[in-house]
């Protein structure tokens, strides 16, 4: 990790925004204000077609909304989660204690999107090396925006398996937007980007999942776009 901060650095790149400081107040108002909410509603509604064991990668997992979805409504699953930020994980390990005996179904590792294949578990300290074409989903949920995105679409779609889900719900651009990367120094990427950047690599299915009206707050700053590896 430090050394790819020190790569940053050496880039001229600005030092990302340490969402560790904020993880406690970051969960609380996703879940106080709906947010939660409306992100779990979007992911009802999206046709998954899983097989029954299906391997999840949660990259960029933050406080681990997507990831705990999943494993919750698929019991059968098992979910990688990972987040460049210990104290976002944090929040995530304890969020995970109410899943009960399903917890035994997620690894927690640290990791940056800038390399997803060289993980280390939070649980043992040990590096974890993730195999190509080793999952069936992989799962972003505002973390693209913190990365080059090409590069990291490209790492992550080696690790889906032929015929996998790759999905981004990402920060929909607009004025919410800029205004949110100022302040966490991002950068957003608007879904005909992520589209292209997906077409690039072969994948077909490519298409935007709007978040509706229903799913607010959540409809008001993110955005779904969806597609599989063929």
């Amino acid at each position: 990790m430090r050394q790819l901060a020190a790569d940053r650095r050496a880039r001229g790149e600005a030092e990302p925004f340490e969402y560790g400081r904020i993880a406690h107040l970051y969960d609380a108002w996703f879940r106080l204000l709906g947010f939660k909410r409306g992100l779990e509603q979007f992911l009802e509604r999206v046709d998954w077609h899983l097989p029954a064991r299906a391997r999840v990668l949660d990259a960029g997992a933050g406080t681990g909304i997507l990831g705990l979805w999943f494993l919750a409504r698929f019991p059968g699953s098992e979910v990688v989660a990972f987040d460049i930020d210990r104290q976002m994980l944090a929040v995530l390990g304890r969020s995970a204690r109410r899943l009960g005996p399903l917890r035994r179904r997620l690894i927690v590792a640290q990791g940056d999107l800038r390399a997803p294949d060289v993980l280390t578990r939070l649980d043992s300290g040990q590096a974890l090396a993730l195999v190509a074409q080793s999952f069936d989903v992989v799962l972003v949920g505002a973390a693209l925006e913190h990365a080059p995105l090409d590069a990291s679409i490209g790492r992550l779609a080696r690790l889906l398996r032929p015929g996998g889900l790759f999905l981004n719900v990402g920060v929909r651009p607009g004025p919410t937007a800029a205004v949110l990367a100022r302040l966490y120094r991002f950068r957003p990427y608007a879904p005909a980007e992520i589209l292209e950047s997906l077409r690039r690599l072969g994948f077909v299915d490519r298409r935007v999942l709007p978040l509706m009206a229903t799913d607010f707050p959540a409809n008001l700053t993110r955005v779904g776009v969806i597609a599989r590896k063929p």
